[in-house]
């Protein structure tokens, strides 16, 4: 069904006797004839150093920007921060100096609260011996006169006097027990002294234990 005829070659037959020298000199003087493109799409490649060195020149740049950026940031908080410790420091060393004042303040105060204590204790005893001195005199007779006493703020007292007569020793110790304040009153002794060319009996030395109440020191009327 299918024939096939060998195609024959146009090619020179260098054997042939028939091909002449002319056309092998020819050949050898054209040799475009046998050059063959062994890689396809072959590209040539070139460096550009002007473009390859410019661009390392930017990105040097572009670093020396970026490190001195962070430095210069770094720079502005350490700033920051030695502002802030300084103002801490003013602010406590001010805290300090208040709280010097404050303690020497406090340590005057306290000493002129101690002085004021001690003063008002001895403005109060004075206020309660007045308290008694004047409750004493107003329950005190007239022919009665006290000479000494012996006692404390506890409200117990030795009173010794001298009285005109031994009737008025006992008036004395009924006046006094009529008072409300006093607990107690009781004659220790009673000694009748010489008689003068004056009167008919001398006078009469006299003892009392007096006790009275705490109350009469609360009192400053």
């Amino acid at each position: 069904m299918f024939s096939f005829k060998k195609k024959k070659s146009t090619a020179p037959n260098l054997a042939s006797p028939s091909v002449s020298a002319t056309a092998l000199g020819a050949n050898r003087q054209n040799p475009k004839i046998l050059e063959v493109n062994l890689i396809k799409d072959e590209v040539q490649v070139s460096f550009d150093y002007n473009r390859g060195f410019f661009i390392l020149i930017m990105m040097l740049v572009v670093a020396g920007l970026l490190v001195t950026e962070v430095y210069l940031g770094l720079d502005w908080w350490q700033r920051q921060e030695n502002a802030r410790v300084e103002e801490l420091r003013v602010e406590t060393d001010k805290i300090g100096r208040e709280a010097t004042e404050l303690n020497n303040k406090l340590a005057s105060a306290l000493t002129f609260k101690e002085k004021s204590a001690a003063f008002s204790s001895l403005l109060e005893k004075h206020v309660y011996w007045n308290n008694f001195f004047s409750w004493l005199e107003k329950n005190t007779l007239t022919t009665i006169k006290y000479k000494d006493f012996v006692g404390d703020l506890t409200g117990e007292y030795t009173l010794s006097g001298q009285a005109q007569t031994l009737a008025d020793i006992s008036w004395q110790v009924k006046t006094l027990l009529d008072d409300p304040l006093t607990v107690s009153v009781e004659v220790k002794q009673a000694t009748v002294g010489e008689r003068s060319e004056n009167s008919e009996a001398g006078p009469v030395a006299f003892e009392l234990q007096l006790k009275v109440k705490p109350e009469i020191f609360l009192n400053n009327k």
